[in-house]
This record gives structure tokens, sequence and C-alpha cells, in this order.
């Protein structure tokens, strides 16, 4: 079922592997929704759906769901969560201020155990965000991680991965000087 602002384009199969990648990078790494990929491409949504769940690369939305549970997403997502209940916090601040001037002490009581149960849960998750910091991982990790990736790309390509042997050994250096 197309839509009237889609049209059936004939591609070359560059043009057409440029869309779909397009595509991916949009519901994986970006966590666009398919349909709206499917108006910023100028495609079907019928067309996105099946890229996303035919891919060589594998089911898109378990990709996305995948790096969203990586350590760093959710670490960024901790901090997110700190500034919004910070300004939920300022928010409370004022209210306590406004039920002080208007001398009512029941809401102001209310809102001051809001207020405390917020700093708790804001507390809580900095504690939380400390430690995931500290987690590290050890250069032998790292090497290993990189091996299996690079010995992949050498079977999938060889060309391409003799193209990448000066960067694996700037990263190595690069990572043994952060890791030792």
């Amino acid at each position: 079922m197309a839509h009237n602002n889609k049209r059936k384009l004939q591609l070359s199969r560059k043009d057409y592997e440029k869309l779909r990648r397009a595509a991916y990078e949009y519901v994986v790494v970006q966590g666009y929704d398919q349909n709206q990929v499917a108006e910023m491409l100028k495609v079907t949504p019928a067309t996105v759906s099946a890229w996303a769940n035919n891919g060589t690369e594998g089911r898109w939305l378990d990709l996305r769901k995948a790096r969203m549970q990586c350590a760093s997403t959710d670490t960024d997502n901790i901090r997110k969560l700190i500034r919004v209940m910070s300004e939920q916090r300022l928010q409370i601040e004022d209210s306590i201020l406004n039920a002080q001037k208007g001398g009512d002490l029941k809401e102001e009581i209310r809102l001051r155990s809001e207020a405390s149960r917020l700093s708790d849960e804001m507390s809580k998750m900095n504690k939380t965000l400390i430690t995931m910091d500290k987690t590290n991982y050890t250069l032998g990790v790292f090497i290993d991680v990189m091996d299996e990736i690079f010995n992949a790309m050498r079977q999938f390509d060889e060309a391409l991965w003799e193209k990448t042997i000066e960067f694996q050994s700037t990263l190595i250096r690069r990572k043994t000087n952060e890791l030792g």
C-alpha cells in the first residue's frame, strides 16, 4: 500500500543499499520509529518493515534494544533522569514557598515529604551512576573484543581488513596508555 507522496523508484543497487543503510542508521542507531523513517526517506512503511525484519544485520528492533541496554546508554539515561528529577525538585521548592506564603501548613508538609522522597531517589541514582562510572573493562577484554571484530572483518573482506591494520595498532596503543 503506497502513500501518494511515495513513488516507485528504479534505483541502482548501490543507491538502494545507501537508502537501506540510512534506514538502518535511523532505526537502530538513532531510535526513530519505522514510520518516521519511511516518511523521511520517501519509501513505504512496508519497505522499512521488510528491511528491519529481513536485514542481513538481523532484526533491527532487537539490535536497537540491545544498543539501548549497553552501559554507556544506561549512564546517559540515569543522567537524564537525575536532570528531570532535579527540575521537579526545584518546582517543589517553589511550591513550598507558595504554601508558606499562603499559610497552608498541610500542603507545605505534603510538599516537603514529596521533596524528601525525590531527593532520596536522586541520591540513589547518583550512587548507581558513580558505581557504573567506576566499572571499567581491562585491556585484555578490550583486545579480545577487538580481535573478534577484526577477525570477523578479515573473513568478511580481507582487503578491507588490510586497510585497518594501522588503525588497529593505533587503537591498541591508545587503549594501552588509557588502561595500562
